[in-house]
């Protein structure tokens, strides 16, 4: 997440229309197209409606434009620092077991709290936040612990995260297929027990298999924070399985010393909040 894909994406839906956004931005439909992309694979989420017109925002766009004004507004004071090549990136990452909301919350106190920085905020799977902290392309990272800590990095225990089986109502006639969130070399990232199922479906990410779920009566392991509003909607159950909880720490690079002050406000609002 970036501070020209807020802009965009804030310009877009303020507009209703991409080509109308690119007029006024004075930039490329095909840019704006393929900026907002982006934002929507760093989220997880569709923000905007395909088709509409004008424009409209996804549920989880309407939810996310509030917060996205008000990263626009704090952003604001970033642009005359981030194209400056003596400006350090802090480059953030989250693990996807990190609910969308949780992120969104995390994020906005890291912008509040680097506003003259360039900042790159996004969100991957647990094997791929460690290699990018391991060959020192990420600052901070909110993930599962490392289970080698190399000596330049440092780690915080923050607590657990909760995560439940659901499945979508099963239909007459209908048999609920097993899914799963896989790591890029296509292992399970969060149940262990998958490989019995012949007919086991795996995902890049938690929003596509809780959109499989739904489309093709399935079920599987999820964060609870990706699944609560779909839960309120009536598109997915809970299963009688009981919920697990998983670890995560906060890491970063030790050279960090000017980000001292970030990381112990991050550590304090976590735990804080997992209380």
């Amino acid at each position: 997440m970036t501070l020209d894909q807020i802009k965009i994406f804030v310009a877009i839906a303020h507009h209703g229309s991409v080509r109308k956004a690119a007029r006024a931005l004075g930039k490329s439909q095909p840019a704006l197209t393929a900026t907002v992309s982006r934002l929507e694979a760093s989220l997880g989420c569709e923000l905007f409606i395909k088709g509409t017109r004008p424009l409209k925002l996804s549920s989880f766009g309407l939810r996310f434009l509030p917060r996205a004004m008000e990263f626009d507004e704090v952003l604001a004071l970033t642009h005359t620092f981030s194209s400056k090549e003596n400006v350090k990136k802090l480059r953030v990452c989250f693990d996807y077991g990190i609910a969308l909301d949780e992120v969104n919350q995390l994020s906005q106190l890291i912008i509040a709290d680097n506003s003259l920085r360039s900042i790159d905020l996004f969100r991957t799977d647990t094997a791929t936040i460690h290699q990018l902290l391991i060959k020192q392309q990420c600052d901070l990272a909110l993930t599962q612990p490392l289970s080698h800590l190399p000596p330049f990095l440092e780690a915080q225990h923050v607590g657990g995260r909760e995560f439940v089986e659901v499945q979508a109502p099963l239909q007459t006639n209908k048999q609920h297929r097993m899914m799963s969130v896989h790591d890029e070399n296509g292992q399970p990232l969060w149940v262990n027990d998958t490989h019995q199922y012949k007919d086991l479906i795996s995902f890049n990410r938690p929003v596509d298999m809780l959109e499989a779920l739904v489309n093709f009566y399935g079920k599987g392991w999820l964060p609870k924070g990706e699944v609560i509003m779909a839960l309120s909607e009536g598109k997915v159950e809970l299963t009688e399985k009981p919920s697990y909880q998983r670890h995560f720490s906060l890491v970063w690079q030790q050279q960090l010393k000017a980000e001292a002050k970030l990381v112990n406000r991050l550590v304090r609002y976590i735990q804080l909040n997992r209380s």
